[in-house]
């Protein structure tokens, strides 16, 4: 009875408390607005994540049921998940070089190269910054040969965004806890990683799910850039332009977007929460080419198996 007594106390507290998860709104506030309340359903997902691994060792941990109970939230909770920035219908993957590579170059790629796009020959071409004079004279001549085009990564949000989109759509809540959980903080993308790797179906969902977000990246860099590479029909990857996909094409093409009137506006700095998801990319070429390997070969079961 003192147990029970003492959590409902604290879930209580919790509840008219401002939380700095929040931007500074208490979770009995957040209810009633449309952003606070998609972030009260990202942190309860988050604690329902702590909520069983402290379980599991004995120690003592509230329960988000007993939150979203006293928020009176439950139900809605349950009909209401948030939907991802990108519709991606489960099923096969139908495999393209050119946006495989495409979507590479716009992800980061090769943290040692520079990609272009040949309007000519409809290519991506890589040119590497470590390797002297002779290739950064031929990264100097790519930049102003008006038949390539450089391909400049998207941001650091729009890479997270595409983790958290795939955590709304994994159905168990105890999974989608500890995978938002891996998320949160400095190093997010490499304990993502490790995370997923724990479960070879979680995992092979993954890479098909994030191998059709890459393809509608580079959809999206296609159409911003007006380029139509014979044999690319986006239905086939049931992509359509949408604004956001418009807004990341732009930036990562590397043209200012505009504002009101026409005005254009340079893309902000990313801030220290961007910053702290920042991946933590391989450092050498042998961890390079396993990780390529890695997913390339998980891609392959992946199309197969999705």
């Amino acid at each position: 009875m003192n147990e029970h007594a003492d959590n409902a106390h604290v879930t209580a507290e919790w509840v008219r408390r401002p939380l700095a998860d929040l931007g500074g709104v208490a979770p009995a506030d957040a209810v009633g607005d449309a952003d606070a309340r998609r972030k009260l359903d990202d942190l309860l997902i988050e604690l329902a994540g702590h909520h069983v691994r402290l379980t599991n060792l004995g120690l003592p941990t509230i329960d988000p049921a007993d939150i979203r109970k006293a928020l009176g939230i439950e139900a809605l909770a349950a009909v209401a998940p948030r939907t991802p920035a990108r519709v991606v219908r489960p099923g096969p993957i139908k495999r393209n070089q050119l946006l495989d590579e495409l979507g590479t170059a716009l992800t980061g790629g090769d943290v040692d190269s520079v990609a272009y796009f040949n309007t000519k020959s409809n290519t991506v071409e890589h040119f590497m910054h470590n390797l002297g004079d002779q290739e950064n004279a031929r990264i100097s001549e790519a930049d102003a040969n008006p038949d390539m085009k450089k391909i400049s990564p998207v941001t650091t949000e729009v890479r997270y965004g595409i983790m958290s989109d795939f955590i709304t759509l994994v159905e168990d809540i105890n999974i989608a806890g500890r995978l938002r959980s891996a998320i949160s903080g400095k190093g997010a993308f490499r304990r993502f990683r490790e995370a997923v790797d724990e479960d070879d179906t979680l995992r092979r969902r993954w890479l098909g799910y994030r191998t059709k977000r890459h393809y509608h990246l580079a959809l999206d860099w296609l159409n911003a850039n007006n380029f139509t590479p014979e044999g690319i029909n986006g239905a086939d990857y049931d992509w359509e332009p949408t604004p956001e996909g418009a807004r990341a094409a732009t930036h990562a093409a590397g043209k200012p977007a505009e504002g009101k009137g026409g005005e254009a506006k340079t893309e902000a700095k990313p801030d220290e929460t961007a910053e702290a998801n920042a991946p933590e990319a391989p450092t050498t070429s042998e961890e390079r080419t396993q990780s390529a390997q890695a997913d390339s070969s998980g891609e392959e079961v992946a199309a197969s198996t999705t």
